[in-house]
């Protein structure tokens, strides 16, 4: 097995927790039952594709929604309950990386979308204090890049444009596909998965 020399983490329940659950039961209390019909980690409406793809802005995004679902809810009632799911940064999962950023050429990939980036950025300096993206080599987030995981593109896009070689870069994700998709572009791979944390479970060679 090749030495470890990078790392790439996902975000959202690696080092930072989400709940689908507060999501689903804010939009319901909007008149969308069952939401999780609509949204979930693997299955999606194309408007949330296309947001995390960043092909459409957040005034486009609200107003697609309310056709979509037939509403009329304003863009800070649908924007509330899109963020609901946000919770916040594992604080020893980030304390780890800064520990280890010499020791490692450290990036990050997150599916995600303006609307979430613009919550995350800036809680990060409120609970932590700093600045979130300097953590990392290079971050990664979707919605600028116009790619998103599972596609295994997105990971050869990330190495061809890094220079890294695949088999000395870990990617370390709790989403199955994506971690599936990592290791056919020849990443190592971490499945990251409830329960488990980077601090005391991730173990490079």
């Amino acid at each position: 097995m090749a030495i470890t020399k990078n790392l790439i983490f996902d975000l959202g329940n690696v080092l930072y927790d989400i709940d689908f659950v507060k999501m689903y039961k804010a939009f319901d209390e909007l008149g969308i039952p069952n939401f999780e019909n609509h949204f979930t980690l693997n299955k999606s409406d194309q408007i949330f594709f296309d947001l995390e793809k960043g092909l459409i802005t957040e005034v486009e995004f609200c107003k697609g929604f309310n056709a979509l679902y037939g509403l009329n809810l304003s863009d800070a009632q649908i924007i509330a309950a899109w963020n609901a799911l946000l919770i916040g940064y594992r604080k020893e999962s980030i304390d780890w990386i800064k520990a280890n950023n010499d020791t490692y050429a450290t990036f990050l990939y997150s599916n995600t979308n303006q609307i979430h980036y613009d919550f995350f950025i800036p809680q990060f300096e409120r609970e932590i204090g700093g600045n979130f993206e300097n953590l990392f080599k290079t971050p990664y987030f979707s919605h600028k890049m116009g790619q998103r995981k599972p596609d295994p593109a997105s990971f050869q896009y990330i190495l061809d444009k890094e220079g890294l070689i695949a088999g000395e870069t870990l990617f370390i994700d709790d989403n199955e596909p994506n971690v599936i998709a990592a290791a056919s572009v020849g990443m190592q791979v971490l499945y990251l998965q409830p329960g488990m944390r980077v601090e005391k479970d991730l173990i490079t060679s």
